[in-house]
């Protein structure tokens, strides 16, 4: 069988870069599929049997052309209610009529599904979670962390992104960490972009340029290093559609620090550590909480990597759209059939 893999408008090079692009890819292909890609409905081949869609966004305008050719097309991907919420009515009337070309719309949290029902018509919306690769998980089985006073993050630096991750707010946090412990450092990672100059500054005027260093963009195996040996991973947001970064931090064992928002205690459970409010105070209270005990603090990210062996892996994923593609394509040729019959 031929599928489609479309990601309309998207660079190619984010492809493979992009975590949760290469999973479904792989997802796709290890079901046996011949899958090939497509950024534009030029690239989208003649012999293919099923169209697997990134994204909502450009439904309204891939959808009635894939429609017309006969394709089933399963839709997946994040649309956020808090960022749909804030763009021009234009855009929100462009996303709900393009819904109704999508044969399944699946969702990867249960709170995007509750909160978008609010907002608009779902036909049947499904969920099914983003997952971990096999490559993020605990260094050793005692989960031992060579770096017990490293707070580390991965955040793109956009202005949008350093507000939405809380950047400001760590920084305030850690400034009073670094009081009491002398020893601690913030490692932060991700793309530098025009956010950066406003953390940069923000260190120079908290005194943390010693304390806290720019990793920049950083390959995914140094990024599973500090997963695997911080002292705690940190992600609280203003709102996720699910954390990815959060699950790979816990599949390597990491403690992590967050806020009770959107999806992110679908993500964590019990195995987290949560702040009472998002203040820099809050903040930096569980901080100093998870770097004075670190036995506990070890304890909890090895039930955080069993949490998500049991429910973030490849194969949950994969099981969900062997099922889902498999009924889609029965229901799909029992039309066709149904639609010749009339026509004879």
């Amino acid at each position: 069988m031929h599928v489609t893999f479309l990601v309309y408008r998207l660079d190619r090079s984010r492809l493979m870069s992009t975590e949760f692009y290469r999973q479904d890819l792989e997802i796709l292909r290890s079901l046996g599929y011949e899958v090939e890609v497509a950024t534009s409905l030029r690239e989208v081949p003649a012999k293919t049997d099923f169209v697997f869609l990134w994204w909502w966004n450009w439904l309204w305008l891939v959808g009635p052309v894939l429609k017309m050719r006969g394709l089933p097309i399963c839709v997946t991907g994040s649309l956020e209610p808090d960022l749909y919420e804030k763009r021009s009515w234009l855009y929100r009337f462009l996303v709900r009529s393009g819904l109704r070309f999508a044969d399944r719309s699946v969702f990867v949290s249960q709170y995007m599904i509750d909160r978008l029902s609010q907002l608009m018509h779902l036909r049947n919306p499904l969920l099914c979670p983003h997952i971990v690769m096999d490559e993020y998980h605990l260094a050793n089985p005692a989960n031992k962390r060579s770096m017990p006073n490293v707070v580390f993050n991965v955040a793109w630096k956009n202005a949008n992104n350093v507000r939405r991750k809380m950047q400001i707010e760590l920084l305030e946090a850690f400034k009073r960490v670094s009081e009491k412990f002398p020893d601690a450092r913030l490692v932060l990672a991700g793309e530098p972009m025009e956010g950066q100059a406003l953390m940069e500054k923000r260190c120079e005027k908290l005194g943390l340029e010693d304390r806290v260093e720019f990793l920049g963009k950083i390959s995914k195996e140094q990024k599973i290093h500090y997963m695997q040996n911080c002292g705690a991973y940190y992600q609280c947001s203003r709102h996720e559609g699910f954390g990815v970064a959060i699950a790979e931090a816990m599949a390597c064992g990491a403690p992590v620090i967050v806020n009770r928002k959107t999806a992110i205690p679908e993500v964590v459970g019990e195995c987290g550590y949560y702040v009472a409010d998002e203040s820099p105070e809050s903040i930096a209270e569980v901080m100093e909480q998870v770097l004075t005990d670190q036995k506990a603090a070890t304890e909890m990210g090895k039930r955080a990597a069993k949490r998500v062996d049991d429910q973030f892996r490849f194969a949950r994923r994969q099981a969900f759209f062997r099922e889902l593609i498999n009924e889609m394509l029965g229901q799909n040729s029992e039309t066709n059939s149904s639609v010749k019959k009339r026509a004879a």
